[in-house]
């Protein structure tokens, strides 16, 4: 079922820390990169469509050597992602500033009909969800109405002390227009980092994995529900991106678990 996983500090960019080669992702790999110095990343997408988000600092990207982007960000609790969405079989190149920090998930794709895209802050959709003790801030990054093959992503920020990713829906079963089947992966940041800690618990009527998360920690999610909380006083961020095994079936149709259905 889930799995947990812990960054270790890096330096340069880590390519597919995570992938189903790995662990039990199907159709997501992640990848991470940061440096107390200058890096310059070169490569091809092959058979993979690539999302970049930067997370802190600066990085220029060149597509087919041509320069194309640069993401800026402060950090992921004060200022709004800028991203790339990089298609197959597509030459690129970036550089990533001194201490700065990037994240990138990808997944296989058999069309090429896509194109490079520049997802600027504007382009980014946000919004409050949630009521009570469970309100977050969610971003939206490449969502349906954007072009790509299987990939959907976003960010999540907790208020303090606060539950998201609530009341517990799942998309673990193709069952349209209740629910469609994806995939996920979480990617978790914790503000004040020296002191604070969430928890998550994924879980369905057979199994149930529940997770200290503390900062730069990852979450794969092939199934189940998965309510996220963080202790007072502090906040929690999480990157989060889905993937099905269909092309052209993006959709974000999860199903609320029928005991928590009366909190929507």
């Amino acid at each position: 079922m889930a799995e947990h996983f812990k960054i270790f500090p890096y330096n340069g960019f880590h390519k597919k820390i995570i992938s189903p080669a790995n662990s039990q992702m199907k159709y997501i790999s992640f990848s991470y990169g940061t440096t107390p110095d200058l890096l310059t990343f070169k490569d091809n997408t092959e058979k993979e469509e690539w999302l970049f988000v930067i997370l802190q600092g600066k990085a220029e990207f060149y597509i087919s050597s041509k320069k194309f982007a640069v993401l800026k960000r402060k950090n992921v609790f004060d200022d709004e992602p800028t991203s790339i969405y990089i298609p197959p079989q597509t030459d690129f190149e970036f550089s990533l500033d001194k201490n700065s920090e990037i994240l990138a998930v990808s997944s296989y794709i058999s069309g090429t009909n896509f194109y490079p895209l520049f997802i600027t802050q504007d382009k980014t959709r946000k919004k409050r969800v949630g009521k009570e003790n469970y309100f977050r801030t969610v971003t939206d990054i490449l969502y349906e109405e954007l072009p790509a093959g299987k990939l959907i992503a976003g960010e999540t920020i907790n208020d303090q002390g606060n539950w998201s990713s609530f009341p517990p829906h799942k998309h673990d079963h193709d069952n349209p227009p209740e629910e469609v089947k994806l995939e996920e992966i979480y990617f978790f940041k914790i503000f004040p980092e020296k002191t604070g800690f969430g928890v998550i618990n994924v879980y369905d009527k057979n199994e149930e994995n529940l997770f200290l998360l503390k900062n730069n920690e990852i979450v794969t999610i092939p199934k189940g529900y998965h309510p996220v909380g963080v202790i007072p006083g502090h906040k929690i961020y999480y990157f989060w991106a889905l993937a099905g095994e269909k092309e052209g079936k993006r959709i974000m149709k999860p199903n609320t678990h029928s005991d928590f259905r009366y909190f929507l």
